[in-house]
């Protein structure tokens, strides 16, 4: 392993090598006030600065209404744009008076009056144990909260960060009827008639009954609470905690602060919901409102559209790489972890987490490769190598890992591919995941971590990958999709049957071009028909929709599907029996019976039913939603000879693979005698390839084996890809040479000579045997390399096993250059008293003890001038 540091290393590069730390707010628990992250009003105002041509902050240049149109442009959803202090429209998509149920998105409303009013104080607090139950007479309503506490007592910044239904339930409670009215008046909304009962003024507060608005009456109410938020500071910091870290975080954009609220309702009973998004950033200077409506979606769905708006006003530069933390463990309630090797058994109790040495703690950070098994005796055993953290939670230990992401992807494809995957279908997989990863990085944000281990993200399985894994995840390093100039948004399944789906038939919001589906796939039916059955007791279902608070009839007579996709794949279904028919979902309906029987009892959403007897026969075909990436068909294609990028064209039509979204991906561009990969221009690097690779042969002689040279686009891509820390220039394993990027080698005394210096670590390295010491091979290199000159005159004596030591874990990059200074003497010993036809020996058999003895006692100064000669002789 051959290693070049750079000289000078920037305070960039020195953040690279020692990473960034965990935010504080993530080793807090959720019952304490999380720290409020800068993330977002400086956004808005960033689209009208390009109006007024206001330098950018970023390097894209875009108006208001662009960026709106680029968001929304696949999607049904409505969008406007308001500047905040003028009153005036900047932006619209798809404007209408159609007027709907807006949900969550009143909280704040009522909030910042009820504040006002003094019918509550900002440090009143609600016990929530989730449940909620309201009936109105006409409907009766289960408003379960789905925020990740439980029993926790709210006040009123967290209530509105985490949309508590039951602190607003009881807020509700207090308000006065007229009062309602004229909050709602005041915003410039109206609703009839006034609510007479509790629930009734219960379901208002909750924009779920008894009122409609129009996207442009949520902007005016939001301009109007924007000009008053400097006197509710709870309401104003709940905001931006929403986005920051609760119900809202769909919408953050890093580097932004953004305050906004989401919400979700329907309009007739048991009909589909919709989503909306409210909030206010600064866009440049100026304040702005966004508002966002989303047609058969919800809260969710309508935040990340209006964190696509932002992306799409600021255009940031993307990563190729960065740090991911995962909730391992996820699907399971840990009580005990055994850590090694920390040598200790780590316990769960009330008060606290209890080490097997008797001390109490509430965390445990710990950093470094661990082995980590859930309990004596438990079969689940993880290793992995990152920041650790295990912290107690009410319910059991939470143990997160924060990785590289390049080192996460060889996790998820170390558990999504099969044993026997083809090396171009584990790259396509390859990229995928790692588009999966990047775009969702933040999906748990709201729960503490970014990412989970379990089929809800990405199953992964962490430790030692076979080196086909491993080879498909260097050779994609840093790649993902994209199409019209953004990341990709990319689902795959298990076994699409023959026909994939479009993704709008399973997640409304998504309308791309390239997630269409419904077109045929012949290649996963020639690996597997891919056929299932199931049966399913009627009464056993009765009781799995009543545990889902769904009004069905009971008993069930039967159960029909009543609309189906373009593919033929189960929408809509009918349940029948005593009392009225009831509609269902069948995504839905499907969620159910597996969370109840188990995920494998119904294998996707493409069957037929029937009724023998009283159980329910389904006969099914496809594994999994459809949308996508098919993992059978991508296994078919790859071993019918279709490459990587062939697969991604089939199953993501019009997106392409790379660094960037101008789609620079790897390509292999031929030297003489060897291989550069990269991703950028390859001219000049490959003439001083050249020169190099010369030069290098002319002082040691020809290879075996040609070497490559993979020039990384980014020092986080280097460090992940290498493991090295950012201060190094260049690293050689084996015949591989890993370059740090252009700008980088150009502030460092360029590339002919870097290049030169790892082509004699390869040449080198082709000729050492197991038993050749690195202070040989490390210091044959340089003193080849700097033709026989061993730089400072000054002999510093350091014992060979702590040389080596040095050398290969260097703490900065002095000490690796005075480890390599060290060792160039040493060799230069060597060669000045047993010549070069030696030296070459010992590296092919090792270095004998009676010569180590000599060398360990000879303290005379060696000239370059001799050395040259014994390197010509």
């Amino acid at each position: 392993m051959a290693r070049t540091e750079q000289r000078n290393p920037t305070s960039r590069e020195k953040r690279a090598r020692y990473g960034a730390p965990v935010d504080p707010w993530l080793r807090q628990s959720f019952t304490t006030t999380p720290h409020p992250i800068f993330i977002g009003i400086c956004y808005r105002s960033l689209l009208l600065s390009v109006l007024l041509l206001w330098p950018p902050l970023t390097l894209a240049q875009t108006t208001a209404q662009t960026a709106l149109t680029s968001a929304l442009q696949s999607t049904p959803a409505v969008g406007l744009l308001v500047d905040v202090k003028t009153g005036r429209q900047l932006a619209s998509v798809k404007a209408t008076n159609e007027r709907h149920a807006p949900g969550s998105i009143l909280k704040p409303l009522f909030l910042a009056a009820a504040l006002e009013q003094h019918e509550v104080l900002p440090q009143t607090t609600v016990f929530c144990r989730r449940n909620l139950h309201i009936s109105d007479g006409t409907r009766d309503w289960n408003l379960a909260c789905t925020h990740p506490q439980s029993d926790v007592a709210f006040a009123a910044q967290e209530a509105l960060a985490y949309s508590c239904n039951r602190y607003f339930a009881e807020l509700a409670d207090r308000i006065p009827p007229a009062q309602g009215a004229a909050i709602l008046a005041h915003y410039g909304l109206a609703q009839t008639p006034i609510p007479q009962s509790r629930e009734q003024k219960e379901l208002l507060v909750l924009g779920l009954a008894g009122i409609t608005v129009s996207p442009a009456q949520i902007a005016v109410a939001y301009r109007k609470l924007a000009l008053e938020l400097d006197q509710a500071p709870a309401v104003r910091q709940g905001l931006r905690d929403s986005v920051t870290y609760g119900m809202a975080h769909n919408a953050a954009v890093p580097g932004m602060e953004i305050a906004g609220k989401t919400g979700t309702a329907s309009d007739v009973i048991q009909g589909r919901s919709h989503g909306w998004f409210a909030g206010t950033a600064y866009l440049g200077h100026e304040e702005v409102v966004i508002v966002i409506y989303l047609p058969l979606g919800n809260g969710a769905d309508a935040a990340r559209l209006a964190h696509d708006f932002f992306l799409a006003a600021t255009a940031p530069a993307p990563q190729s790489a960065r740090e991911l933390t995962v909730e391992l463990f996820s699907t399971r309630t840990l009580k005990s972890l055994t850590v090694t090797p920390l040598g200790q058994q780590v316990e769960w109790a009330p008060d606290g987490l209890r080490l097997s040495s008797g001390t109490p703690v509430k965390q445990i950070s710990l950093g470094g490769s661990f082995r980590v098994r859930a309990g004596p005796g438990d079969p689940q055993e993880i290793s992995a190598a990152g920041r650790w953290t295990i912290a107690w939670r009410r319910d059991g230990l939470r143990v997160l890992l924060t990785l590289p992401s390049e080192d996460y992807v060889i996790a998820a494809l170390n558990g999504e591919a099969a044993p026997d995957e083809p090396m171009a279908s584990l790259k396509a997989m390859a990229i995928s995941i790692r588009t999966f990863a990047m775009e969702n990085a933040s999906r748990h944000n709201a729960e503490g971590f970014g990412l989970c281990d379990s089929t809800h993200c990405q199953a992964l399985r962490l430790g030692k990958a076979r080196p086909e894994v491993e080879r498909a995840v260097r050779e994609t390093a840093g790649e993902t999709l994209w199409f019209g100039g953004r990341r990709a948004h990319v689902y795959y399944t298990q076994h699409c049957g023959g026909m994939s789906e479009a993704a709008a038939g399973v997640w409304p919001a998504e309308h791309a071009a390239y997630l269409a589906g419904n077109h045929a796939d012949p290649y996963c039916l020639r690996r597997s028909p891919a056929e299932w059955r199931a049966r399913i007791d009627l009464a056993r279902l009765s009781t799995i929709f009543r545990a889902q608070g769904w009004q069905t009839p009971s008993p069930i007579s039967a159960i029909r599907v009543t609309r189906r996709s373009a593919t033929g794949r189960a929408e809509l279904l009918e349940v029948t029996g005593r009392g009225a028919p009831a509609e269902l979902s069948a995504s839905s309906f499907r969620f159910a019976v597996d969370r109840a029987l188990g995920w494998n009892q119904m294998r996707s959403d493409w069957y037929t039913v029937s009724l023998s007897g009283v159980a329910l026969e389904m006969k099914g075909r496809g594994y999994g939603h459809g949308v996508g990436l098919c993992q059978a068909g991508a296994w078919q294609m790859a071993a019918e000879g279709h490459s990587d990028t062939e697969i991604l064209s089939f199953y993501f039509p019009g997106a392409v693979a790379g660094i960037t979204p101008a789609g620079d991906g790897w390509r292999s561009v031929a030297g003489v005698g060897w291989t550069l990969l990269t991703t950028g221009p390859a001219g000049g690097l490959v003439a001083e390839g050249n020169a190099a690779w010369a030069k290098a042969q002319s002082l040691f002689g020809s290879p075996a084996d040609a070497p490559t040279v993979e020039e990384l686009p980014s020092t986080e891509l280097f460090r992940q890809t290498t493991g090295e820390p950012g201060w190094m220039l260049a690293s050689t394993r084996g015949s591989h040479v890993f370059l740090q990027p252009a700008a980088v080698r150009q502030n460092n005394g360029g590339t002919e000579a870097l290049l030169l210096h790892e082509f004699l670590h390869v040449l080198v390295e082709q000729q050492a045997g197991e038993k050749t010491p690195l202070w040989l091979r490390e210091g044959l290199v340089e003193i080849l390399a700097n033709s026989g000159k061993t730089g400072s005159e000054f002999w510093v004596a350091m014992p060979a096993k702590e040389l080596d030591a040095a050398l290969a874990h260097p703490a900065d990059a002095a000490a690796s250059r005075q480890a390599h200074q060290v060792a160039a003497r040493m060799a230069a010993l060597l060669c000045t008293r047993y010549g070069m036809a030696a030296v070459r020996d010992f590296l092919r058999n090792g270095v004998p003890i009676e010569v180590l003895n000599r060398l360990r006692k000879n303290s005379s100064f060696v000239s370059g001038h001799d050395f040259s000669r014994a390197v010509n002789d």
